[in-house]
């Protein structure tokens, strides 16, 4: 079987790529970085006009195809190149026997787009004066701002946006919803409702934000012929990524004279009384994940039922105080430990006795480790040397880093990670993973069927055992193994349910259901080997 999948005989361009160059696949930038790729363009000869027109034609064409059968076209243009752009999507809309009305906003255009303005008259389109002349349209298109807005949207264009959003016609923005924060996702009053939006050129992080979710639609990226020189970005911050082929962060397939102690070796430590369920999850995502042993610390009442649900699972009981398994130790035996998943009122003391004795391997860390984690202090981590993946939810990132602030999701995963010396797998809709260096991505792929008790303890099996994967294969467990043990883990899981999803509905995505469809789903996914957006 071909290895291509999982990237190790093809290029790594996305997983090792200068973060001094922008993947203009998967990059995420701010308005300002987008600024910058647009006056290197024009200071090397590329006339403004020029570029609207190929902005403006690539538009057209994705327009045609996402939306043949709209005829009646209404554009809401601003006073901006945003506008200009519309307005050159409104000409080749009317040059293809479409009706087009055209809505302006307020009557100082810049000069380009007052041109274009012009010209479309002359063909014929009609201007009106009242936007809800425009209520007898098949498709709207939002052109009033693009990237760099700063504050509330007011008059004349508040009204224009709610009357467009209640109105029932699918709208199309360009670049982003008109509102819409370019960095934070969240809104600046009032915004656009997209059914589609189309950016421009390069991804803008705000659409990609949990915040944006309810007002981007179906995103599409307009290409328009960047060179490599226009994407480079010295002295920037390392730009977030979109994790759309993640094959390389992938452990490679095991060789033909392999046994389950090269496959990596991965202890659980979970559960409690009244959360059994919690550990018996997250054994099945570290089963699933193909690692080849794993061994499983509970109390003592939990073995019984661990033995029935993974007879395969190594288990070790504790009575009272918890102990580790006999005669092993984190030099020999293990390669990765998975902490945290219903330890309950037992949590304490188990990473009392983890934090004194098991600082050796790498440590994934959720639920109620991530609780304990908080009270003791992030710093915890770094000072007794631990390399670790912390898996928080909103309110354990809440927790454990209450200085941070969450409007910006992407930037509060990337200080966290800073902060703790940690990999941090920031979960959500949206979610983020981030490295102390700065490197960080977002998944862009997830369902609200994940929205259900048990989904984060498979994630942290599963991720756990990728990790105990990468260290029986030799490799040194550093940051980047570490990122990509979180990445294959958060991808995975979210394609996984996505395919359930489809199969069964949102309620068909129970968690144990889902760490046993992990295998098959992961074997469509090498079968079709390449995610695009």
């Amino acid at each position: 079987m071909s290895n291509s999948f999982w990237g190790h005989s093809t290029s790594k361009a996305q997983e090792e790529s200068s973060p001094s160059r922008i993947d203009p696949a998967s990059g995420l930038v701010s308005s300002e970085q987008m600024r910058q790729v647009e006056e290197r363009l024009f200071a090397a000869g590329m006339p403004v006009a020029a570029l609207m027109e190929k902005v403006g034609l690539a538009i057209f064409a994705q327009l045609q195809r996402d939306f043949p059968q709209a005829t009646r076209i209404g554009i809401l243009c601003g006073t901006g190149h945003n506008g200009g752009d519309g307005l050159v999507v409104g000409r080749e809309l009317l040059l293809a026997g479409k009706t087009v009305k055209v809505w302006l906003a307020k009557p100082d255009l810049k000069p380009l787009t007052a041109e274009h303005a012009r010209y479309l008259k002359a063909l014929g389109a009609e201007f009106i004066a009242d936007f809800r002349e425009l209520a007898e349209c098949d498709l709207l298109i939002d052109a009033l701002f693009g990237i760099g807005l700063n504050r509330p949207l007011g008059d004349p264009w508040v009204g224009a946006v709610g009357w467009a959003n209640a109105s029932g016609i699918p709208i199309l923005s360009l670049d982003l919803p008109s509102g819409l924060n370019d960095q934070t996702g969240e809104i600046w009053g009032c915004c656009v409702r997209a059914a589609c939006t189309y950016t421009l050129g390069l991804w803008k992080r705000g659409l990609w934000q949990e915040a944006a979710l309810p007002w981007v639609g179906q995103l599409h990226r307009i290409e328009f012929g960047i060179p490599e020189w226009a994407l480079l970005t010295q002295g920037s911050p390392t730009v977030p990524r979109l994790l759309l082929q993640p094959g390389s962060h992938f452990p490679p397939d095991p060789p033909l004279d392999t046994h389950k102690y090269r496959q990596g070796s991965l202890l659980l430590v979970a559960g409690s009384a009244a959360y059994a369920g919690a550990a018996v999850l997250a054994g099945l995502g570290a089963r699933s994940s193909g690692a080849g042993m794993v061994t499983m610390v509970v109390p003592t009442g939990l073995k019984p039922l661990i033995h029935t649900v993974l007879p395969e699972v190594l288990v070790h009981a504790w009575e009272g105080i918890p102990t580790l398994p006999p005669g092993k130790s984190p030099a020999k035996g293990f390669q990765a430990l998975a902490v945290g998943p219903g330890l309950g009122e037992t949590r304490l003391p188990v990473l009392e006795v983890l934090l004194r004795d098991w600082t050796g391997i790498p440590w994934v860390m959720d639920a109620d480790g991530l609780n304990v984690l908080a009270e003791l202090g992030v710093e915890h981590l770094r000072g007794r040397g631990i390399r670790a993946i912390l898996t928080p939810h909103l309110g354990e990132f809440r927790r454990l880093f209450p200085r941070i602030p969450l409007s910006d999701r992407i930037e509060a995963a990337q200080q966290a990670a800073s902060q703790s010396g940690a990999v941090v797998v920031f979960k959500g809709s949206r979610t983020v993973i981030a490295a102390p260096s700065g490197q960080c991505w977002v998944n862009p792929a997830s369902t609200p069927a994940l929205a259900r008790g048990g989904s984060g303890d498979v994630l942290t099996g599963l991720i756990g055992g990728l990790l105990a994967r990468w260290g029986g294969t030799g490799s040194p467990i550093d940051e980047s193994i570490l990122l990509r043990c979180a990445c294959a883990g958060v991808w995975w899981h979210a394609q996984t349910a996505l395919q359930l999803a489809k199969e069964r509905g949102l309620t068909g995505v129970d968690p144990a259901r889902l760490a046993e469809h992990l295998p098959q789903a992961l074997r469509t996914l090498r079968q079709e080997q390449v995610i695009r957006y």
